[in-house]
C-alpha cells in the first residue's frame, strides 16, 4: 500500500462535513438541491485530485448514498448510489436511468473526470482554488496533525504526494 493510500485511509477514517472545502461544499449543496426524481442521474466531474472520491466517501458516511466503483456496481443500501470512475458517454448514462427504478433507489450520482455528454443531465464541476487548498491544509493539521509543505499545489493528490 502506498503512502498516499495510507494517508487516504486515515482521512477517510476521520471524515466529517467540516473537511469539505468551499468548492466541495458548493457541490454538496447542489447535490442536495437536485435530489431524486426527475433527476435520476447526476454528474459530478473534475480533474484528478479535485475531491470527487472524497465527496463520494462523505456521501456514504453521512448516510446519503452508497459509494462504489463504476466497474463493481455495488448493491445500494442507501437511497442513492454513487459510482466513482464513471464513464462519461451518453449511452452509458442512459442505460442507468432504468436502473434507478430497478434498484428501488432515488438517484445515481456519477463521479468522473469529464462532464457526462448529456445536455439535460445536472452536472457539477469540482475545482481546487487557492482558498480550497488553504482549507485542506488546515484540515490536515486540525484532524491529523500533518503540516503540508509550502507550495503551489493545483490538486489534493499532488499535495498528498509531497507528504510521501
Amino acid at each position: 500500500m502506498s503512502s498516499i493510500d495510507v494517508l487516504g485511509a486515515r482521512i477517510r477514517d476521520r471524515l466529517s462535513l467540516d473537511w469539505l472545502t468551499p468548492s466541495q461544499l458548493a457541490v454538496w449543496e447542489a447535490l442536495h438541491r437536485f435530489e431524486g426524481p426527475p433527476h435520476r442521474v447526476i454528474s459530478v466531474y473534475g480533474a484528478e485530485g479535485t475531491g470527487k472520491t472524497f465527496l463520494g466517501w462523505l456521501l456514504e458516511r453521512e448516510g446519503y448514498s452508497t459509494y462504489g466503483k463504476w466497474s463493481e456496481r455495488p448493491q445500494p443500501v442507501l437511497p442513492r448510489l454513487t459510482l466513482d470512475n464513471a464513464r462519461s458517454r451518453r449511452d452509458a448514462t442512459r442505460e442507468l436511468r432504468p436502473l434507478v427504478d430497478g434498484l428501488g433507489i432515488r438517484q445515481i450520482i456519477l463521479l468522473s473526470r469529464t462532464r457526462v455528454d448529456e445536455p439535460f443531465l445536472p452536472a457539477f464541476e469540482l475545482r481546487v482554488t487557492s482558498e480550497d487548498m488553504e482549507h485542506f491544509k488546515a484540515n490536515l493539521f486540525r484532524h491529523l496533525r500533518i503540516s503540508l509543505p509550502d507550495g503551489n499545489y493545483h490538486n489534493y493528490t499532488i499535495a498528498l504526494t509531497m507528504l510521501g
